[in-house]
């Protein structure tokens, strides 16, 4: 059995081979393509060699003849049946083989289901090469003492078809053929199997018109009813189709006059056009005040605290600002109140620049004494926006 294994094995390796090297320049092929059942047919006439192959040996050359007739039913499936014979040689003790000799008289009549590589995916017309693989049932009659009585043999091939002309093909063949041996040995002799390739080279000749076409699709049947019913529905969708686009057209007009509008903004509309609403506030300054106790041209606490407040919320760093100090005209000497009044407008400017990032070169100081009905009046600084 091993025996059997490695000779199919050796057969398909080589059909492998030729698959893989016949999918090159192919032309796509998107239906099934058939034929009439008078075309297409064809006719095969060669001659070649046969060999045995039986418990591990190879017997030498013996001549074979190869007679087929078949039909294409596609590019790529068809069928085959024939006559495959003339004689073979004993590949292991011809002594026990039912000729008693060397030489035995062999017959296989078979039957083979085609494959053609060329045409399984794609197809082109007038192909020169046409590698196809086959299958192979096939009976055989062997020996002179025994003949008539027939063994079932299995079998696989390749036949590279080389386009000689329209109507003719040269045909190089390989296959092999598995059958029961005891069928070819005397009496008692074996029960294993034997193997028989063989190579044949020869015409093949096509009959009828050849080609393919693809079927022809059924017309559809027409109920005229429905037929009416789809055209009245599809005019009037065509009708709210256009209605709806006049529509989309009125509004798009209508908004072109929005575009360009601003959430949260308020706007003039005057001849057919928004124009933003300007809102003029004129707020009047007020200067801010801080109180300095007598004497002092420090802040306490508190006016510290109200001056961060004005710093940070009232007045910004950008601003040019003009800085007054006071004293009270009443209390001390001119020359002292003069002093005081210089002192607390540049303290307070200092902490301006220094600690609120204020510019120096925007703020002004002056000094300035102050008469008041109240002295507490008088001891102060004003900032206000220049």
């Amino acid at each position: 059995m091993k025996r059997v294994f490695l000779s199919i094995f050796a057969t398909a390796a080589a059909l492998l081979l030729a698959a893989s090297y016949s999918a090159n320049a192919q032309e796509p092929v998107s239906e099934l393509l058939i034929g009439p059942a008078e075309n297409n047919w064809f006719m095969e006439l060669g001659g070649g060699l046969n060999f045995t192959y039986d418990e591990g040996k190879f017997s030498k050359l013996a001549p074979a003849i190869e007679f087929n007739f078949g039909k294409w039913f596609t590019p790529a499936i068809g069928f085959r049946a024939g006559y495959h014979g003339l004689s073979n040689l004993a590949a292991h003790k011809p002594e026990t083989w039912i000729s008693g000799k060397d030489k035995m008289f062999n017959t296989q009549l078979h039957l083979d289901a085609l494959w053609n590589l060329a045409g399984t995916a794609y197809f082109k017309e007038g192909r020169v090469w046409n590698p196809v693989l086959y299958v192979r049932g096939a009976v055989l009659f062997p020996g002179y003492k025994k003949a008539g009585e027939a063994t079932v043999g299995l079998g696989a091939g390749i036949a590279n078809q080389f386009r000689l002309g329209k109507g003719v093909s040269l045909s190089i063949d390989l296959s092999n053929i598995v059958a029961a041996e005891k069928a070819f040995r005397v009496k008692g002799e074996g029960s294993q199997w034997v193997s028989f390739p063989s190579v044949t080279a020869g015409l093949v000749f096509h009959f009828g018109q050849g080609g393919f076409s693809r079927p022809a699709t059924p017309a559809p049947v027409v109920d005229e009813g429905r037929l009416n019913a789809l055209r009245d529905q599809l005019n009037t969708a065509a009708a709210r189709i256009s209605d709806a686009e006049k529509q989309v057209s009125t509004l798009q007009n209508q908004l072109a006059k929005f575009t360009g509008l601003t959430d949260g903004k308020t706007y003039d509309y005057k001849n057919g056009r928004f124009t933003e609403t300007v809102v003029k506030t004129d707020v009047a300054m007020v200067p801010e005040i801080l109180y300095f106790d007598l004497a002092q041209t420090k802040l306490s606490e508190r006016e510290l605290a109200r001056l961060e407040y004005y710093a940070t919320h009232t007045f910004n760093p950008n601003q040019k600002l003009l800085i007054t100090g006071g004293a009270d005209a009443g209390t001390g000497s001119k020359e002292v109140n003069d002093r005081l009044s210089r002192q607390r407008a540049e303290y307070v400017r200092d902490i301006l620049v220094k600690q609120f990032g204020y510019k120096a070169a925007n703020i002004e100081t002056v000094a300035d004494v102050i008469p008041s009905d109240s002295p507490i009046k008088g001891r102060i600084v004003t900032i206000e926006v220049k």
